[in-house]
């Protein structure tokens, strides 16, 4: 029987008639194998991650609805304030070259657990703050943090997923990415007006010590570490133990199509191996290890893991453009945030501060869309190319579409953007935050997403350089936009966008 080759991150995803899902990657035999964990396991998993996602860039993204509010008690400029959210988002590149090699080395668990805890000491210090350096401190402590939940995610997307799941996945988290950036402002513009500004600090303080709790009992570590094969002859082309060989296979492949099987099966994702399920389960207690330790990160020393991201963004240009991209949808969101906690405070809008944290609901909306269209959406799409080309996925497939985001971003930067500036009722404004964020949700996603699925043996160090370009991007243009308003105005910065 004849081998497929395939280009890295080309795969198998139906039989060659088109009849039968191939899983792919295939999984070993092992059950404790993240990729075999049942779909329980799996859930309470991604809720957990969701709810860390939400409040990562809850915490980050509060304090724009609160401008108004902390520089009438604190007499912290909005300018200033502008840099503190412009650190946060510098130290969100910084995070990611510190912390995602160190996941790839001792486990993601106690890398997500460490950056909560920094989370919630944030929070807290945000709540009690009374001047512009502690404004500056904590957002650089909850940028450094944060900056993990981006790739880590990810990552650990790829552990757990098959290949036409990770769209749908990757949906879910930036669809969460977009709760806490946009309907964080919301409950927080509504707390200030009831409880005080600083409550919505400590209300973020309150969420994240109890999610801290639940991830430390419950959030399992996704890296796998195979077991030793002592005494079994490993297949060369799968790793595949020889009693595991399917017996009417000669040799076995995760890229070569599986023969047919019986009809109580025909309907169910077909595999190489079936779980074993004589080997045993590992204890609470392992599956909850503090650390999962190993000499290298993926065969490659942890020193070359903090200059590796760098190399990879030169040398694979589809790195780079998906890092583009994505940085570009996130300096827009960026670009929102700051905007309309400066000019909707000022006539013909005087929006109070509840006022403006529910200007955030026209891009949390539109996001969601987008989340929908970049992930199951586009998912479903892929797989019917799958099935023209013979049951082979590509993840330039994911591209054709990326057409329908860009033309929404630039409609909606025009919309949002000149209508503003002209004084135009609100909710023209509105519609535009909307396409900006059906934008948002369907290019992070589609972006991501094709990095994952083309690069998954350097995912980790691509996944930093992606996060690196895009958290550059939006500090620049948080940094910039102040004076850049004051030097040209909202209609011909909006123009000069496209």
């Amino acid at each position: 029987m004849e081998h497929d080759t395939f280009p890295p991150g080309t795969v198998r995803i139906e039989d060659a008639d088109g009849t039968t899902l191939v899983l792919a990657p295939q999984p070993s035999s092992d059950p404790n194998e993240p990729l075999n964990w049942s779909a329980r396991r799996k859930t309470i998993h991604m809720i957990l991650l969701s709810l860390y996602a939400i409040m990562v860039f809850a915490i980050l993204c509060v304090i724009v609805p609160l401008y108004q509010d902390v520089n009438e008690e604190l007499g912290i400029s909005y300018d200033q304030l502008n840099n503190g959210y412009a650190t946060n988002m510098a130290a969100l590149s910084v995070g990611c070259i510190i912390f995602i090699p160190i996941a790839l080395c001792i486990g993601r668990r106690p890398v997500y657990i460490v950056t909560a805890i920094a989370m919630f000491i944030s929070a807290i210090w945000q709540a009690k703050m009374q001047t512009m350096g502690e404004m500056i401190a904590a957002n650089a402590i909850s940028g450094v943090a944060g900056a993990v939940n981006e790739a880590l995610f990810q990552i650990t997307v790829s552990d757990l997923f098959f290949v036409y799941q990770r769209g749908t996945m990757t949906g879910i988290y930036i669809f969460m990415v977009i709760v806490g950036n946009y309907l964080g402002p919301v409950a927080a513009g509504h707390a200030a007006v009831t409880m005080g500004w600083r409550w919505a600090f400590w209300l973020c303080a309150i969420f994240m010590g109890v999610l801290v709790v639940l991830m430390v009992f419950l959030l399992e570590e996704t890296k796998y570490v195979p077991p030793p094969l002592t005494g079994y002859e490993i297949c060369e082309e799968s790793h595949i133990r020889d009693f595991d060989k399917p017996k009417n296979m000669e040799k076995a492949s995760p890229h070569q199509p599986i023969p047919k099987e019986t009809d109580s099966t025909q309907n169910q994702p077909r595999r190489v191996v079936e779980i074993d399920n004589t080997v045993p389960m590992k204890s609470y207690w392992e599956r909850h290890a503090l650390f999962t330790l190993s000499d290298e990160v993926e065969g490659r020393s942890f020193w070359r893991q903090l200059y590796q991201p760098f190399q990879i963004l030169v040398a694979f240009p589809a790195v780079m453009f998906a890092a583009l991209q994505y940085g570009f949808a996130i300096a827009m969101l960026a670009i929102l945030a700051v905007t309309q906690s400066v000019l909707y405070t000022l006539p013909p809008y005087n929006f109070t501060t509840a006022g403006i944290g529910n200007m955030n609901l026209p891009p949390a909306i539109g996001a969601l869309l987008g989340s929908i269209f970049g992930g199951p959406l586009v998912d479903y799409f892929i797989m019917q190319v799958a099935k023209r080309r013979g049951g082979v996925y590509e993840p330039e497939t994911r591209l054709w579409l990326f057409l329908v985001p860009s033309l929404s971003m630039v409609i909606g930067s025009l919309v949002y953007g000149l209508t503003i500036s002209k004084g135009m009722p609100w909710i023209i404004n509105a519609v535009g935050a909307g396409f900006i964020g059906f934008a948002i949700g369907g290019t992070g996603d589609m972006a991501l997403t094709y990095v994952q699925d083309s690069y998954q043996l350097i995912l980790g160090n691509a996944l930093t350089g992606v996060i690196f370009v895009r958290n550059i991007l939006a500090t620049a243009l948080v940094f910039a936009i102040s004076p850049w308003m004051e030097g040209m105005g909202i209609y011909d910065i909006s123009r000069s966008m496209q």
